[in-house]
């Protein structure tokens, strides 16, 4: 099984984002809920996988309603669900093709997750074990298109020629990774930590323990 993002390279995107936004206890707690979602393999929404960019739109939209409704958003559920929307964030540059589609900007522009921006020519990588699967014919697979690693066969690519002349494809699919994870960052330092009340939250990735038990297992699988 390939797990998506490399784990340790979301780790390393949340944690170099945090810029004191978070504390030691609180950025470790994002990052074992961010790294839990590759648990997840069958929903194609968590990663952007089969093309399900409205999914994924969703999804994050979803993480965004808890941490500001939710009345605390430094409390265990809050954080579960900022790390698990990172995670999506992520995600989008290193499974679809929006770093090869502007490859010759220099910075390569974070998406602002609207439907209405993506190119008409935006796809991701067919994910087997994923659904739904929104994606034409002849779209790649996850294999050909990832940029989940410096290995990988897409990350490994380096550009030619242009403003990212000599970058490797996972170069740049970090970069604006990190960069998209900062303005999430931004946006969790506006959440008003009164506003809303307490309410019922989802039972995935709601207690630390659970985020502890997630991240043995993906250490045991991966």
């Amino acid at each position: 099984m390939t797990v998506k993002f490399d784990i340790n390279y979301h780790a390393q995107l949340t944690e170099e984002a945090n810029d004191g936004v978070l504390d030691q206890q609180q950025l470790g707690y994002v990052v074992l809920a961010n790294m839990a979602q590759d648990l997840l393999q069958t929903k194609s929404y968590v990663h952007f996988d089969n093309c399900d960019f409205p999914g994924g739109i969703q999804h994050i939209g979803e993480e965004w309603n808890l941490i500001d409704t939710i009345g605390d958003k430094y409390g265990d559920p809050a954080l579960a669900a900022f790390g698990a929307l990172l995670h999506t964030t992520q995600d989008f540059y290193a499974h679809s093709n929006w770093i090869e589609l502007h490859v010759d900007e220099a910075p390569i522009p974070v998406w602002d997750q609207t439907l209405a921006t993506l190119p008409a020519d935006i796809v991701s990588g067919t994910w087997a074990l994923g659904s739904p699967k929104l994606c034409g014919p002849n779209a790649p697979s996850h294999s050909e298109l990832n940029k989940d690693s410096p290995s990988s066969k897409e990350g490994s690519k380096v550009v030619d020629s242009g403003p990212n002349k000599g970058k490797s494809l996972f170069e740049l699919a970090y970069a604006t990774a990190l960069s998209a994870t900062k303005v999430q960052y931004a946006r969790f330092k506006t959440v008003d930590l009164a506003a809303g009340h307490l309410r019922a939250v989802r039972t995935e990735g709601e207690t630390l323990m659970y985020m502890i038990k997630a991240n043995a297992e993906l250490r045991r699988v991966f």
